[in-house]
């Protein structure tokens, strides 16, 4: 399961894109797998520093989420490419996980996932979320390392691994 030749390293920043739940799912899978993380939803360039090594963004699109966010996915856009630019100008890692599932796949988290799957050293998504093949091509057309899980909860041990290898 684990690329030998890929390993993570902590401190670890996690964010949203698209503000959906899947985030917040994804923080309480990063302290099961005992990381050192920031979490912030709505990270933005400023928020990045020298000590983090890996960004973990979760995509997911969701409409309610946005609203309380106070933002429209225009502006989601627009601030996730900007973090994930500058992040992999400052050399850090990049993880893409889609870990709600089917219910959480559609036009909106589909176009985002397009927007961030080329910025990842590493994409994971659930079964459930790739019934379609979506993030098997996508990333097979970025040439990107995919990891499909069964559930939600056996990200922890992909997370486990990955940055066990690269502490």
């Amino acid at each position: 399961m684990i690329a030998q030749d890929l390993t993570f390293q902590q401190p670890v920043l996690i964010t949203s894109a698209g503000q959906s739940a899947g985030a917040t799912m994804m923080k309480v899978l990063a302290s099961r797998a005992k990381l050192q993380f920031t979490f912030n939803n709505l990270a933005k360039v400023d928020d990045l520093s020298e000590e983090i090594r890996t960004i973990i963004v979760v995509v997911g699109a969701s409409s309610k989420g946005l609203g309380a966010a106070g933002i429209d996915i225009e502006q989601e856009i627009q601030r996730v490419t900007a973090l994930l630019s500058r992040a992999k100008e400052m050399g850090m890692k990049i993880i893409v996980a889609h870990i709600e599932g089917q219910s959480r796949r559609g036009k909106t988290s589909d176009q985002l996932s397009e927007l961030v799957v080329p910025f990842a050293d590493l994409v994971i998504v659930t079964k459930p979320g790739n019934e379609d093949g979506f993030f098997t091509n996508l990333c097979e057309k970025h040439q990107k390392k995919l990891i499909v899980v069964d559930t939600t909860s056996a990200v922890q041990g992909v997370l486990e691994q990955y940055f066990k290898a690269g502490e």
